[in-house]
């Protein structure tokens, strides 16, 4: 009995090394970079997979690239088999070839012991640019990905220590802000490095056998919890739907399906029905949409089941080829992470909101926000930059509200918003608004989180934004009664006082100095119906002017006095369902 409480033991010691790890090469990352978008927005995943490319840790950061790091590292192994080295560093972001989408770089390096591979640590990462005929690499009218940026299949950075300098040069050459990015290159090799020197040390302590075993042990322990969950749910077809607002070229929504088929100890995640492909950049490739609808299923079964390869052997996820979840190369997809992958997960939600206990939450905003790039007059040197601070709001749930600042569902509160004076310092623009915005939550028994108001003043000459995003048309999903959140909206003001809205997928928009763009997200879906909500919560949203006081009555049928709630005439209101 003792040997085995020692083995518990000595598993969880290693277990949790391994999510220590992961965060340490975390923190690295994220304060040896120069990239604000590293550094302040935190996008990026860090993971260390085993020998065979199994996921066995992910750090909390973007879900949509934590995951799909175990894709690239099939790839690393399927080319180079046998061919891996100590001291080699792989680089790849091509979507159809293990990656998300081309901004998104993963690099990944191997562990060696005794001649073996015996794990792989990795990070990707979202750069600022990566090439294509639009700064930021959001190009709003590509048709294929060679419009979007540099592809890079798997190939070695580093060749047993030494940098091939011909590929660093390669890649350096077809990007506008070479320095940083070569920079931001090497943080992140760095972040593997300390990952590789802990897993070392981690060995060393406990024996390559030893940490092998407890390995497999946590692949199959994550396995079992997975197909438990499954279990406990009923055998059935549940169907979601899910939409996009369009592709940038046509106006037309487009239809995200899945059925999601439940027998036994197995779950299938099935998308036939979803439309074809499509002209602009919302396509999403293989490896994102499946990340996707890994993230949509483990949400819905339980948040004690460890991320990781072991937890997607029981998930089947069917994507038809040529459609919008499975495109054929060249199609372009540099917006699908945020959409539409989040709509897939959105789409899941949908499907399994009937199955009672689950606590799914309502719709979340979606991201709908420019780039903006061009020469700092302070410097004159060239900046990309985007709109992280107007992020969307996430639904409510059956027992709380909604939180703020927590869209879109792919990144789910993985990316930071930036300090507002050091984004003053790295772009040339001041920051005239950042706050909640008022009646944008969608009503419920459990509101949604409020959207985001952000509003700054561009200082360059001139400014140059690039629209990409969803959500104007298609307005986070209501459950349970509960009420739909907001619809996005972004606008300028130019010099001469004229306000133009922009729509979520525009082409190079050249902005003047002085000219004022101002990002209104979407709040989250309610969740239940409003008019069960505690008055003295609605009482709350009034003072904190979440809501105003027509809202309350209107929506939650609460009157409200100059002492607060006025219960008699919100209980006659509420009684006599005056609605």
């Amino acid at each position: 009995m003792i040997a085995k409480i020692d083995e518990v033991i000595e598993r969880a010691v290693i277990a949790n090394r391994m999510d220590t790890i992961t965060k340490e090469m975390g923190y690295a990352l994220e304060r040896s970079s120069r990239s604000p978008i590293f550094a302040e927005a935190c996008d990026f995943a860090c993971g260390i997979c085993n020998g065979d490319g199994d996921l066995v840790s992910q750090i909390n950061g973007i879900p949509i690239l934590a995951a799909a790091g175990t894709f690239s590292i099939k790839e690393v192994v399927r080319k180079y088999s046998g061919q891996v080295e100590e001291g080699d560093v792989f680089i790849l972001n091509d979507p159809y070839q293990g990656g998300n989408h081309l901004p998104d770089i993963g690099i990944i390096t191997p562990l060696v012991v005794d001649e073996e591979v015996m794990f792989y640590c990795v990070s990707r990462a979202h750069h600022g640019d990566i090439g294509g005929s639009v700064a930021g690499s959001y190009n709003a009218k590509a048709t294929e990905i060679f419009q979007e940026g540099l592809r890079i299949p798997p190939i070695r950075l580093v060749s047993k220590g030494q940098v091939i300098s011909e590929v660093m040069d390669l890649i350096t050459r077809n990007v506008r802000n070479p320095d940083m990015l070569q920079n931001d290159l090497w943080a992140q090799i760095g972040a593997n490095k300390i990952g590789v020197r802990r897993l070392k040390e981690l060995i060393y302590t406990y024996s390559p056998s030893k940490v092998k075993e407890t390995v497999g042990y946590l692949l199959d322990h994550a396995e079992r919890l997975t197909r438990q969950a499954i279990r406990e749910l009923p055998d059935g077809d549940y169907v979601g739907e899910e939409w996009v607002d369009d592709d940038g070229f046509q106006l037309n929504s487009i239809k995200i399906k899945v059925a999601v088929r439940i027998r036994g100890e197995e779950m299938t995640l099935d998308f036939n029905g979803t439309d074809p492909q499509v002209k602009g950049f919302v396509n999403s490739a293989f490896v994102t949409s499946t990340t996707a609808a890994w993230i949509g299923a483990l949400w819905a079964l339980g948040s004690d089941i460890p991320r990781n390869s072991g937890a997607f052997r029981g998930i089947k996820v069917v994507l038809p080829e040529g459609s919008l979840v499975n495109p054929k190369d060249p199609a372009p997809v540099t917006l699908s992470t945020l959409t539409p992958a989040s709509e897939i997960i959105s789409a899941i939600f949908q499907a399994l909101s009937s199955i009672e206990g689950l606590q799914l939450p309502a719709g979340f905003g979606r991201y709908c926000g420019p780039s903006f790039y061009g020469l700092d007059p302070r410097t004159q040197e060239f900046y990309v930059g985007f709109a992280f601070c107007a992020l969307g709001s996430g639904g409510g749930t059956a027992s709380r509200d909604g939180h703020p600042y927590m869209a879109p569902l792919s990144n789910y509160g993985g990316v930071r918003a930036p300090n507002i004076e050091a984004n003053e310092i790295q772009y040339p623009h001041l920051t005239l608004c950042h706050e909640m915005e008022t009646n944008t939550a969608g009503s419920g028994m459990w509101r949604g989180g409020p959207g985001i108001r952000y509003s700054i003043q561009f200082q360059g000459e001139p400014t140059n934004i690039v629209m990409f995003g969803d959500g104007m048309k298609i307005p986070p999903f209501g459950a349970a009664l509960g009420k739909p959140g907001s619809l996005n909206c972004v606008e300028i003001k130019t010099v001469q006082g004229e306000t133009i809205h922009l729509a979520s997928k525009e082409s190079t928009r050249s902005l003047a100095h002085g000219t004022i763009l101002t990002v209104v997200s979407s709040g989250g879906g309610g969740w239940g119906d409003s008019w069960q909500r505690d008055p003295e919560r609605v009482w709350r949203d009034v003072l904190d002017e979440i809501i105003t006081v027509d809202k309350a009555e209107q929506d939650y049928g609460v009157l409200i006095g100059q002492e607060g709630v006025n219960w008699a005439a919100t209980n006659d209101r509420r009684s006599g369902n005056q609605r």
